[in-house]
């Protein structure tokens, strides 16, 4: 069992394994549940509409960066999409 510290300001901090294993980041939202002795925390998700456009695409940047593909690359690849439609 992990223990979290509750600050002085009712925020909780959560071990840095912790933060690391479920690559948990500042700003992140959390669902909180609880019974008489029990508190469950569960990850809310932003959805779609919600997002910015950087970060919908930021992970696709990422991968675009990684497999060192150019903006002609892409281009190419939406004209041969859109042909396909």
């Amino acid at each position: 069992m992990e223990k979290v510290k509750l600050m002085d300001s009712g925020m909780i901090e959560f071990p840095k394994n912790v933060c690391d294993k479920f690559k948990l980041k500042k700003g992140m939202e959390f669902g909180l549940f609880f019974d008489s002795e029990t508190i469950y925390l569960k990850r809310v998700y932003k959805s779609l509409k919600d997002m910015t456009f950087s970060e919908v695409a930021s992970p696709f940047r990422k991968m675009a960066k990684k497999e060192k593909l150019k903006i002609d690359d892409v281009a190419e690849e939406i004209k041969k999409y859109r042909k396909k439609g």
